[in-house]
């Protein structure tokens, strides 16, 4: 059998007997979905119901973050006497998300409202004092920034100078010094006693805006219904935990997607081919958000944020397609970037070498370097830096990604001294270096990765919730794991795992071959599909009428009317238990 043995550890999950027979007994799920709810940190009753209808009743009152009513009396007081407001976001799907929301909620209350969104490539991250400049000439006298602005120091110093009251609601890690705005809303920030600290961005203007809905008099509940949309494409675009308040938001954000009454949200959702279709957690990841964050990447974020704000079915559909195409630019250059870091990385034998990757070429786009990072990381299961390096070869912007075992931000932290600037969260991280720093960063980010990383922490993993019989994977499990959308972060998709399965039929499908579609079974038990995307060139690992092993995700496969299971391979190995018995009827038609 050519099939070779995987690269990967299967780890299967071994939760708490007494713990599973309770679920079992007591809730009314399958012993499968009584598992997974386990292998999710999940050990109370209470706790498994509301995680399974989660309801409006678990969320906080946005007054219990720190400095939410401070920040809400000087709105107020800014609406009501005509102040000149502008809202500072940022360039990625969470800042322009959380600006729409903020700017759409102010125009709700008559306000005289601007916004601003950085250019990534010109000023970068955060507020700067050119966006003060511009701030000081719209005649502004408060800013409001979001998913940013907790340690701008200088930039809000600057806005005090002239007169500026800057209000920061933020999600990011705090580091040693807080910028001195007039009140910080971040439930990050030290003494916070906000519960829930894993909100994203559009998560913090979220609880503020509705702060200030409930202050004015408006419906709070008429609120969340017109905002949710816009927070689930935030908060599932910047990998937070899809838990707790998250996780109540987002799902009633996937409820009212289809509905939603924002122009360029139907745009959007047009362009990307899923009209009429149901909107999960996974096309707000992978399809809608990568169109957000193209605009950014490859140019002015300012195009996605006009076309969330878009009032015009033309307008908001000419800007989707603007994006759309914006986006296939951008997966040509991502397709580029990637080869030549893995010819770096070959070529140079990084991984033999580091703990952690720093890859830096010039001409590298800034934008996408992360995307690649993640790749990178993914592939080779350790963190990496990537570093795109400026015409003059003398400065580099870099983003990083990381893996489980490895905090980012506190490791670059450590390293800060050799750093212009950096911030982010554990496992994912910007920074910009001046490129004759480049090696000793690289030595000395790779010696706290020594002192903290084993080598045991390096080696690819897959987490398994359960090991199943085939004639146990149907349709009926497909539509109860679908309780756990949605899916992401912190909550991520379930993975099983079977053993002995004889390969029935094959057939590769796809562009050019590149996926192949399999049917496996066992003597006595009922065929099963499973779809392994970019295994294509590996067909003549699965010999009709050979056994595998395999790990896999269970769906509901929806297509021309009609509903079957679904198994989408995540790894396979050759079978210990070589099973004849079976006679392969030839390839799939």
């Amino acid at each position: 059998m050519n099939l070779q043995p995987a690269q990967k550890n299967w780890k299967l999950l071994q939760p708490d007997k007494t713990l599973l027979e309770e679920f079992e007994n007591a809730l009314p799920v399958s012993p499968v979905l009584a598992r997974v709810l386990l292998n999710r940190g999940i050990s109370s009753l209470d706790e498994a119901s509301s995680f399974l209808s989660p309801g409006i009743g678990y969320l906080h009152n946005p007054s219990l973050m720190d400095g939410v009513d401070r920040a809400v009396e000087r709105t107020l007081k800014a609406v009501h006497s005509g102040e000149k407001i502008m809202v500072h976001g940022d360039y990625d799907v969470d800042g322009v998300t959380s600006t729409a929301l903020l700017v759409r909620v102010l125009r709700l209350m008559k306000a005289d409202v601007s916004w601003y969104i950085p250019h990534r490539e010109k000023e970068g991250y955060d507020i700067s004092q050119a966006a003060v400049d511009e701030a000081r000439l719209r005649g502004v006298s408060l800013i409001i920034t979001v998913d940013c602005g907790t340690s701008a120091v200088e930039a809000v110093e600057y806005a005090g100078s002239l007169g500026i009251d800057v209000i920061v609601t933020d999600h990011h890690e705090v580091g040693e010094a807080l910028s001195p705005a007039y009140v910080i809303v971040n439930p990050k920030k030290p003494g916070c006693p906000y519960p829930f600290k894993g909100l994203a961005g559009v998560g913090v203007a979220f609880k503020f805006a509705e702060a200030l809905v409930h202050a004015a008099g408006y419906h709070v509940e008429a609120y969340r219904r017109r905002f949710c949309d816009l927070f689930a494409v935030g908060t599932v675009a910047d990998i937070v935990p899809l838990l707790g308040e998250n996780r109540v938001l987002v799902k009633s954000g996937l409820d009212e997607l289809p509905r939603s009454g924002k122009k360029g949200l139907r745009a959007l959702i047009e362009v990307a081919r899923l009209s009429g279709r149901t909107v999960n957690s996974q096309n707000l990841a992978f399809v809608l958000a990568p169109r957000l964050n193209a605009a950014g990447r490859m140019g002015d974020a300012s195009v996605a944020l006009e076309l969330l704000l878009s009032r015009d079915d033309a307008e908001a559909l000419e800007l989707a397609e603007k994006i759309d195409a914006q986006n296939r630019e951008r997966q040509s250059e991502q397709e580029r970037i990637v080869e030549e870091a893995l010819s770096q990385i070959e070529e140079r034998g990084l991984c033999k070498k580091y703990k952690v990757l720093v890859i830096a070429s010039q001409g590298w786009h800034p934008g996408i370097i992360g995307i690649v990072a993640s790749k990178i990381t993914e592939r080779f299961s350790r963190p990496a830096v990537m570093v795109a390096v400026d015409k003059t070869g003398e400065m580099g912007v870099g983003s990083a990604r990381s893996i489980e075992a490895f905090d980012l931000f506190n490791s670059i932290s450590r390293c800060g001294h050799l750093l212009e600037r950096f911030g982010g969260h554990a496992k994912a991280a910007g920074l910009s270096i001046s490129m004759e720093n480049l090696p000793e960063f690289t030595s000395a980010i790779n010696r706290i990765a020594d002192e903290t990383l084993t080598e045991q922490d390096l080696l690819p993993q897959i987490v398994v919730d359960a090991e199943l019989d085939l004639d146990s994977v149907t349709l009926n499990l497909a539509k109860e794991l679908e309780l756990l959308e949605p899916l992401g972060h912190g909550n991520r998709q379930p993975v099983f795992m079977s053993s002995g399965a004889v390969v029935l039929q094959k057939n590769r499908i796809g562009s050019a071959g590149a996926h192949l579609k399999l049917r496996l079974g066992r003597s006595g038990l009922r065929a099963v599909e499973c779809v392994a995307f970019g295994w294509g060139n590996r067909e003549e690992a699965f010999k009709l009428g050979s056994c595998i092993d395999l790990c896999y995700n269970i769906q509901a496969n929806r297509f021309g009317g009609q509903e079957t299971v679904q198994m989408v391979l995540r790894d396979a190995r050759p079978s210990l238990t070589q099973i004849l018995d079976v006679a392969p009827p030839g390839n799939l038609a």
